[in-house]
């Protein structure tokens, strides 16, 4: 009879036994380690600066770019961290597998009172949420309710603006808009500033240029004019002109060929005297844009006498993000404006310059300016330093209406790293 031998002993089958269990169970053990982290929601509004995780979490945001933090800090959306399934969602789209680095800084949060209850399916931001019919007509109106954002400080401001230093703004715009303020001495109120048309008025609005010296809270300025800011010039005559389709040449500001704007500038008030030192009226006038309805021609305000202005203002606030942003009451030129300019503000990722003035009619007829640029995104000194958009005026027309005088684009480039006002 022929037996055959196992080809493992009964004792090394029962050594692999052993050696298998305790390989499974250790397995088991370190995988419930691993996972052993609840998954959790940083929830909006938190400050992450707080710790040092919070701190480490931010600068990987930053690094990523993944857009979620307001005011260097502050979450703008939940952050939904998952151990089991090992991503971390960031909002927007915006996902990140867990690794490492993002185990190493998630692990034992410290920032409890952020933190939302344990996750569940109905928190995923991938879960598809019901709509209705009206969401494409009301998403937008939602977006900008839900970024309301009115306050006087930033969360990291530590001084305010010097009234000295108001007046100082590193942003040119080709036409109207803020003159563009370039400091000498910051505190003492010393710079220069330049300025292409006024704060009121659009392109092809006015010839109206100025340059300046800024010294303590006064600001000399000697104003002149450039005859192509305007559409046409009537060459030494008179010359009736019939209306234009997108560029309207009448309701226009006409500025003397030489003058002279003296102004008191306090951050709440500007006060202003302008005087004409040479009119240079007998050099092409104006051209006269004919009303087809009365047969009167329209209006527009030609400069040629003395003037005292003044701007009441709303100064440092920040309106939705905009650390440079004012509503103003204006007297300029005899005219009298009302309106609101906002640089830099910021809807979601949609970072924007907003600007709307009301002329109340009296030399010229009543009018609306609006205009909206799109700022550049990139980073560094290039982030927000261009942006470009439409500008519209809307007022009486030569069909004695209500309608288009001119429709063009309006830009603003940053051309210097000069302080936030609100950081100073």
């Amino acid at each position: 009879m022929i037996t055959y031998k196992p080809f493992l002993s009964n004792s090394v089958c029962s050594n692999l036994l052993a050696y298998s269990i305790i390989l499974t169970f250790l397995f088991l053990f370190l995988n419930t380690a691993i996972s052993q982290e609840k998954d959790f929601v940083i929830e909006s509004d938190c400050n992450l600066c707080q710790d040092e995780k919070g701190r480490a979490l931010l600068e990987y945001i930053k690094a990523e770019n993944l857009k979620t933090i307001r005011d260097n800090c502050i979450t703008s959306e939940p952050i939904y961290v998952y151990f089991e399934r090992e991503f971390v969602g960031f909002g927007k789209g915006q996902q990140r597998k867990l690794n490492d680095a993002l185990r190493s800084i998630l692990s034992n949060w410290t920032i409890t009172q952020c933190v939302k209850k344990e996750t569940t399916e109905t928190d995923d931001f991938e879960t598809p949420k019901e709509t209705n019919i009206f969401d494409p007509l009301t998403y937008i109106p939602r977006r900008i309710a839900a970024n309301w954002s009115f306050r006087t400080t930033l969360t990291n401001q530590t001084r305010y603006l010097s009234s000295l230093d108001y007046y100082v703004n590193p942003y040119f715009q080709a036409f109207g808009g803020d003159p563009l303020g370039i400091p000498i001495a910051y505190g003492a109120g010393a710079g220069l500033t330049v300025g292409f048309g006024t704060p009121y008025t659009g392109p092809l609005e006015t010839d109206f240029v100025k340059g300046g010296l800024h010294l303590l809270i006064f600001d000399i300025a000697v104003t002149s004019r450039v005859k192509e800011f305007v559409l046409k010039y009537s060459s030494n005559r008179n010359v009736e002109n019939t209306r234009n389709t997108w560029i309207g040449n009448w309701n226009n500001l006409y500025t003397p060929h030489l003058g002279m704007e003296i102004a008191i500038e306090i951050p709440l008030l500007k006060v202003s005297y302008f005087s004409v030192l040479d009119s240079g009226q007998e050099y092409d006038p104006p051209v006269i844009v004919i009303n087809e309805e009365t047969g009167q021609p329209m209006k527009n305000n030609i400069v040629r006498s003395q003037y005292f202005g003044f701007e009441l203002r709303t100064p440092n606030i920040i309106f939705y993000n905009s650390t440079r942003a004012k509503f103003y009451f204006a007297k300029h030129f005899g005219e009298y404006h009302l309106g609101y300019t906002g640089r830099e503000m910021k809807i979601d990722d949609f970072i924007f310059d907003f600007r709307l003035d009301m002329t109340f009619p009296g030399k010229r007829d009543f009018q609306i300016l609006t205009e909206l640029y799109l700022a550049s995104p990139w980073t560094g000194f290039a982030n927000k330093a261009f942006g470009f958009g439409p500008s519209i005026r809307l007022g009486k027309t030569p069909s004695n209406n209500f309608g288009l005088i001119s429709a063009f684009v309006n830009a603003r480039i940053k051309i210097g790293d000069f302080f936030d006002k609100n950081l100073y």
